[in-house]
């Protein structure tokens, strides 16, 4: 008997393995339990201008419109509001004697995924009067601009110049302006999308840097 327990020994230790401990009753067997790990919801710093201008009255949270995710301060008679039939963002803001303003910020318009951003300009065109002789084109930091073309180009360059009292919107309320930029950008998790946005004249409460598609 010996023997045969000294060579089981000996083949455990060959094998590189260790006896199985013996099986306790199944009454003392614990419920197995499952654990599930959620990772915390990553809230995105705004660029320190806006933070500056709105961050000691406001409260910072996330705005969703038709499938696309904003971060914006909500203030006491400023917010930014999901607009679907836009579709996209409008800035509303209410007056001391309770008059709502909501003006268009952020608007989008679709195109196939894999269409380059200049497929919307008819839509663009359409939603921006005056723009007929306008075109998409680069802009600064990787954003696009709707810019005027050919004689338009010419003209508005005599306006910026000061040897003309017009064309101050060559391209109608998306183009360039005196009042604040806008510009075009498609966004790498929502390729169907044209963003249009409007920058101000003064830091806005949303940050445009948080664009990016909903959860």
């Amino acid at each position: 008997m010996l023997r045969k327990y000294q060579a089981a020994v000996a083949a455990i230790l060959l094998s590189g393995c260790t006896p199985p401990a013996p099986a306790a009753p199944e009454s003392e067997v614990p419920p197995a339990t499952e654990t599930i790990s959620v990772a915390p919801a990553e809230v995105p710093a705004p660029r320190e201008s806006i933070a500056e201008m709105h961050g000691a009255t406001c409260t910072w949270g996330e705005v969703v419109s038709s499938g696309v995710s904003i971060w914006s301060y909500t203030c006491p008679n400023l917010r930014l509001a999901a607009d679907e039939t836009l579709p996209g963002f409008q800035r509303e803001e209410t007056g001391a004697d309770g008059t709502v303003t909501r003006t268009p910020v952020i608007q989008f318009f679709a195109k196939p995924a894999e269409a380059p951003i200049g497929a919307v300009i008819e839509a663009v065109r359409a939603a921006s009067p005056g723009s007929e002789l306008c075109e998409i084109e680069p802009g600064a930091q990787g954003d696009h601009v709707l810019m005027p073309t050919g004689e338009a180009a010419a003209a508005y360059s005599k306006f910026i110049s000061g040897e003309a009292e017009e064309p101050s919107l060559p391209c109608g309320p998306l183009g360039p302006s005196e009042a604040g930029s806008r510009t075009f950008r498609v966004l790498a998790d929502v390729p169907d999308k044209v963003i249009m946005i409007d920058w101000g004249t003064e830091p806005p409460v949303y940050d445009p840097d948080t664009l990016s598609a909903a959860n």
